[in-house]
Formats: structure tokens, sequence, C-alpha cells
């Protein structure tokens, strides 16, 4: 799990306070002063010592998924070389050895004299250097998949996070929750992403951006407890027709599957966000069988519907009952995948989001 630390000039009372979904510090214990910056920017030094190639790119990826919100807030990204310190009044991410994967070290003030003060003051990001990291977005390279590396973009998304001032969530699927298991994967990338939760505390903390912002996304990702301040995630899974117990898993090119009895009907899970600021209603989807794990329209279309509405303030982790034809082939794998949003009806700022996959074995 990703960890921060916090330095607190003058603490009054500090407090992590949740809403629906998201959380963030209050100063006083009070809703009214929530820690975060004046403005609707910060600025954020990588330090090309620790990340120069691919590795800076990766680095400049997480930071791009961070900026991927629905409020008015950016970190804007620069590079530096040289020396590196907390508490020297720049943000900084860079990499030395240290005893967890990732820290955001997030110093901040909440006082009063004559009058309360309270806001953040800087934000460094520390990658742990004795670490095996990879600079790629393919599934073979991501220890969560088939690979060995820890994936840099997802600690990045993750501890970016606390630049906004968002804290760590352990009651849903999210990104300040288990964040190396919080991606967009169809076929062979995986791709990090912010997500509903998220970018439901952008919007608590900085407001709406004026620009429209709609974006519907699914993942094969879901919430299985809590460990500490962080949610626990795993992949989704494949239920019976009646929804009350799971199918027999089974490993399938190196990740996790199910049996599958064809003729029959069952539930596969997904889990479904709206990012964006509005809630979208009657928004269509498509259930579809493939020969492989990217999933696409010109799949055999196994069914469809349309998901009544999705707001903005929670994820949605739910089951679809589909029938298996029986024509499948015994034996082969296939994978079941959802497209949402399938007819285009929302005009979404990013569209490579909509489609999952489970891996299937036919029986």
């Amino acid at each position: 799990m990703l960890r921060f630390k916090l330095l607190v000039s003058s603490l009054i009372v500090l407090l992590a306070q949740p809403a629906l979904s998201a959380s963030w510090l209050e100063c006083d214990g009070d809703s009214g002063k929530k820690l975060r910056w004046g403005g609707n920017s910060t600025s954020a030094r990588i330090n090309t010592i620790s990340f120069n190639g691919s590795n800076l790119t990766a680095v400049q990826r997480g930071i791009n998924a961070t900026n991927a919100n629905p409020s008015p807030f950016v970190v804007n990204a620069t590079t530096e070389t040289g020396g590196v310190s907390r508490g020297n009044g720049q943000n900084e991410i860079y990499a030395k050895s240290i005893s967890p994967p990732g820290v955001a070290q997030m110093n901040y003030h909440c006082y009063w004299f004559f009058g309360w003060h309270y806001g953040l003051d800087e934000v460094d990001i520390v990658l742990d250097s004795d670490r095996t990291w990879t600079s790629s977005t393919a599934k073979s390279s991501n220890f969560t998949y088939t690979g060995s590396a820890r994936p840099i973009d997802s600690v990045i998304t993750h501890e970016a996070g606390h630049f906004l001032g968002l804290m760590h969530v352990n009651w849903e699927y999210n990104v300040m929750g288990d964040s190396w298991r919080h991606h967009h994967t169809n076929g062979t990338t995986a791709n990090i992403y912010f997500g509903e939760d998220a970018s439901h505390g952008s919007r608590v903390l900085y407001g709406n951006q004026s620009s429209t912002f709609n974006d519907v996304s699914v993942a094969h990702w879901r919430r299985t407890g809590a460990d500490g301040e962080y949610s626990s995630h795993d992949r989704v899974r494949v239920r019976n027709s009646a929804n009350t117990a799971t199918l027999t898993p089974i490993t399938i090119a190196g990740e996790p599957g199910f049996r599958v009895t064809r003729g029959t009907t069952v539930r596969p899970e997904f889990t479904l966000e709206n990012n964006g600021k509005t809630t979208q209603n009657n928004i269509s989807f498509g259930i579809y069988v493939s020969n492989n794990d990217f999933i696409s329209t010109g799949d055999r279309r196994l069914g469809g519907g349309t998901f009544g509405s999705l707001s903005p303030d929670d994820v949605h982790t739910t089951t679809i009952p589909v029938f298996i034809p029986s024509d499948l082939t015994v034996g082969q794998n296939y994978w079941i995948g959802i497209i949402i949003d399938e007819n285009n009806d929302i005009s979404e700022t990013n569209g490579d989001n909509n489609m999952a996959y489970i891996p299937i074995r036919i029986q």
C-alpha cells in the first residue's frame, strides 16, 4: 500500500472527512476549512536525476491522469535537476531509498492567530528507488496482471491525488485506496485513471470546471474490503443466475477467469463509474463474447440494455444476466465483455475506457 507523511504547523484539530465518496483534511474539524491550495493550480517539479527517458514519461502520464478530472484544478509538471529536499517550498517528485513503495509528504498549516489560517504549503512525492518499476502500460509488465514490476504511473496518480488535498479512502473502489488494482484494461494495455471517487473529491475541494466534462467508464476491478486506510481491490467475478454464488475460478492466459456452462444464464460482474460532473441517465450497454481479451463492437453481441442512471458521487459494482450460447466450443477460452455507452449517446472526454472483459472457459 502507498503511505504518506503529514507535517502540520500549529495544529489545532485536523480530521479526515469523507463525503459519499472521497476524503480530505479539515482544519479545526470544520467542513468550511478544507485544506487545499488557494488557487486552482500548483506546480510539480520532476527530478530528472531520478526519472528520465521512459520513466519521466510515466511520471508525466500519472500527472496527466490526475489532471483528467472535472474540477478546474491542474497540476503543472515541470522538470528540474540537482538536489531535492522536503520543506524547501517546492513541490518535487523524486526517488530515493524508502520503506514503502511511495509516499506523499504533505506540508500544510492550520492555526488560529487573530483568525483562522489554513491550507496546503508543499507536497513532495517520493518513490522507493530500491523497487522494480516499469514505465510501460502493458499488462505483460504490470505485476497485477502477468508482469513482475510495479507501474510508475499508478503510484504517481495516487500520490498526485494528495497534491489536490485528497486523503486515503477504504470504503469503495478508488485510486486513493489500492491504486495498483485500479485500471481501465482492454486488450494488452492497462491504463491508470483518476476515477469517480477522486474526481468527486476534486469537485468538492475546487468546484466544477466551466467546460463540459462527461465521462462514463467500466472496469474489471472491484472493492473487496479495507486494509487500514486503503480499500482492497480484486478482479470482478462471474456469478450464477441467482447471484448467490461465484462460478468455479480458473486461470486463463495468466489472468483470473471462470468455468462457464454453455446454454445457461450467468451474471458477469463489472464496476461502473461516472467520472464527470452530472448524473447520466439511460446509458446504453452491450454484452459481448470474444475470442480474445480485446472487446469491440466487432465481437458477437449477446445482449444489452440501458442503465437507468449513473451518478458522479458513488461507484457502482453490479452483475448483469447474460445467456451463454449453446454453440460455443467446450474447453475453449472466451472473454465476456461489456461496452458502456454503446450507442455513443454521451459526448465523452474519453471513450477508450468504455470496455472491460472477464476470461471464461466453456464447459
